[in-house]
Formats: structure tokens, C-alpha cells, sequence
């Protein structure tokens, strides 16, 4: 493997997150993100989404797991619409492209860890 392939998917993974960071917005309020662990095997991160908060379209160059802890939130996918509630995981393949709202009246707390590729 060549350092440029290396060096791509990371980069390109991390321009995709910090376009769906700066695409958050609900009334004036951001989408919370709180690193607790990274690693070169995974990112450990706490979202918490504002009433009325959507993330940009987005997909990341590894797979993700989402574990919803609070509220619902509506994940949209090419294979549609689907309301996570409390308790409820998703596995999104790499490259899925993905936008997750919260259309609900309370906040959405979630953990979304990203599984990087072993070196």
C-alpha cells in the first residue's frame, strides 16, 4: 500500500466529518461533539443534537456505529427514512450517505464510534 492511499482515507474521512460539523445548524445552535477516545483503531465521540438540529449530508470513509442514549433521531439513508430511539444501534457501512435530524422537542445524545482500518 502506498503512503498516499494511507494517508487519503483518514484525510478524506476527516474533511467529510468537519463538513457535517460545520453543516449543523438549529436556530442558532450547533450539534455538540465531544471526543471521549482516539485511537488508530477507533473514535469515540458523544453527539448531542439540539431540538430541530440536522447534520449535512454526509459519508464516512470508514464504517460507523451509532447508539442512540437520548430522544429520537431521524437517520436518512439511500435506503430511506428510520426513527432511532433509546437503546436502538445502526452500522453504517463505509461511504453510506447518511444526514441525521432531530425532529423531536428534546435533545438527541448518541455515541457514534468510527472503526478506522488497522494498520
Amino acid at each position: 500500500m502506498t503512503i498516499r492511499k494511507v494517508i487519503a482515507g483518514p484525510l478524506i474521512g476527516a474533511v467529510l466529518f468537519f463538513a457535517w460539523i460545520g453543516g449543523a445548524r438549529a436556530a442558532g445552535e450547533e450539534i455538540q461533539v465531544v471526543v471521549v477516545l482516539d485511537n488508530d483503531s477507533i473514535e469515540v465521540v458523544l453527539l448531542t443534537f439540539p431540538p430541530g438540529s440536522v447534520s449535512a449530508q454526509h459519508a464516512n470513509a470508514e464504517p460507523e456505529l451509532g447508539i442512540i442514549l437520548e430522544g429520537e433521531l431521524t437517520l436518512i439513508t439511500p435506503s430511506g427514512r428510520e426513527v432511532l430511539t433509546p437503546g436502538m444501534v445502526r452500522w453504517l457501512a463505509p461511504y453510506t450517505p447518511h444526514e441525521a435530524r432531530n425532529e423531536g422537542a428534546v435533545p438527541v445524545r448518541m455515541w457514534a464510534l468510527t472503526l478506522k482500518k488497522s494498520k
